[in-house]
């Protein structure tokens, strides 16, 4: 399993090595990155997936991993989901990560993490002192259908492409 701390870190449930120690004082990594990772491990054990990040807003904890290892992490009949759950304490989403912060990509990602509501596009929006944020447009009949607020939804987003991100209805 390939995670955001080391296979020795993964293994034990109190210290961190030195490095991920690092990792996590500079910010790197975060302390439910490191909960998330040790949970993952103790349920899957040694399986062949990627865990990017993992992510709170509110009550939602949204868990990026790499291409194609969502349906592993979910796991038969939602067995390990359950499991998440039911240790976090929280709403558990997972999704796929992306690869560049691109406006397709990120598309991609909002389009997983929106669902059921449909995502229209993603635009790139200048800011006139230099800078940027990415607007993501939704079509306003879809409002009702988000699985959670704007702002929560907004804050995820941000935090996984690491910019400003706003939602807008059209």
């Amino acid at each position: 399993m390939k995670a955001p701390i080391c296979e020795v870190c993964l293994k034990t449930d109190d210290i961190l090595c030195p490095a991920d120690e690092k990792k996590l004082q500079e910010g790197i990594i975060s302390e439910l990155d490191v909960k998330v990772s040790r949970l993952l491990y103790k349920i899957l054990g040694d399986v062949d997936i990627e865990l990017k990040k993992a992510v709170e807003a509110g009550d939602l904890i949204v868990i990026i991993v790499g291409k194609g290892d969502v349906p592993v992490v979910i796991g038969k009949g939602g067995k390990n989901i359950k499991t998440l759950v039911k240790e976090l304490g929280k709403r558990v989403r997972v999704i796929e990560g992306i690869e560049n912060e691109t406006p397709e990509e990120i598309k991609k990602l909002a389009t997983d993490l929106f669902y059921p509501a449909t995502v229209f596009g993603v635009n790139i929006v200048y800011k006139p002192g230099g800078g940027h944020y990415y607007k993501i447009l939704i079509p306003a009949r879809e409002r009702k259908r988000l699985p959670e607020k704007p702002e929560l939804l907004e804050s995820i987003v941000g935090q996984v492409v690491g910019s400003e991100v706003k939602v807008s209805f059209i």
